[in-house]
């Protein structure tokens, strides 16, 4: 049988990392309440299931619980309990992990880890949903998404022909660019199955909300690698990409996008 430590790690990692830092939703205390897990502060891989020390830097692990919720994929701020429509755009919602913890209703300090009462008025506690550092590796834009090893996130979609378009977000799923990103197309496969290396800069748009990069001839099935600088003095990370279709933006057309 696997043991709890198992499972959560095989689902969750690189789910977890520090204390909740904001309030995304409340309700009613949940009527199954997630177990209590531990995680290390600084590194997101590290859950188990009993107290302890961190294994990579001896930080001492706190006590959280991690729910299964449903969320928008452009507002993580909203929180359901069943699969069903975002309010605001209309797109289906998507499966993350939050922290669960509990508040009261009037004096929104109060953070417990389990259900209660208000230790200042006594009020029954409600359920909080915190967005989780590595809780949402959903694809935004219907492309292919990975995690790169600087805790932030790519994601490269093919939205028409000879067309590939890069985001990025940082450990909580939000997009920026961040200053020095470089990236470029470095392979290419044909249908044949030759490969062919070459060297297609991604190109910042005009909206500055993506990158952009234009290869031309590389027609569906597209298989090509990417490689992407992050940082200024950082080294360049490969990412492998097969695209059998065209990616559809489930944003596209909802949200002004």
């Amino acid at each position: 049988m696997v043991n709890r430590r198992t499972f959560l790690v095989s689902l969750l990692v690189p789910l977890v990392a520090a204390p909740a830092r904001a309030v995304t939703g409340q309700s009613k205390p949940a009527a199954d309440i997630p177990p209590v897990s531990y995680s290390c502060p600084m590194h997101a891989e590290v859950v188990d299931d009993k107290p302890g020390k961190c294994p990579i830097c001896g930080m001492t692990l706190y006590a959280v619980r991690l729910a299964f919720v449903w969320t928008c994929r452009n507002d993580t701020d909203y929180t359901a309990q069943q699969a069903g429509k975002c309010p605001k755009d209309g797109t289906d919602l998507v499966r993350v992990t939050k922290a669960l913890t509990f508040t009261c209703p009037v004096h929104k300090k109060v953070n417990e880890l389990n259900p209660g009462k208000c230790p200042t008025c006594k009020r029954t506690l409600v359920s909080r949903y915190s967005i989780r550092p590595h809780g949402d590796h959903n694809p935004k834009h219907g492309g292919y998404f990975f995690m790169a090893s600087n805790n932030w996130h790519i994601e490269v979609a093919h939205p028409s022909d000879g067309l590939f378009r890069l985001y990025v977000y940082d450990e909580y799923s939000k997009p920026f660019i961040p200053p020095g990103l470089a990236g470029r197309v470095v392979e290419v496969t044909d249908k044949a199955g030759k490969k062919q290396e070459v060297n297609f800069p991604f190109v910042e748009a005009k909206n500055k909300q993506w990158l952009d990069a234009r290869v031309p001839g590389l027609a569906i099935p597209a298989t090509m690698a990417v490689k992407v600088r992050f940082e200024p003095n950082d080294k360049e990370y490969r990412f492998d990409f097969f695209f059998v279709d065209y990616s559809k933006d489930p944003s596209a057309g909802r949200s002004g996008k």
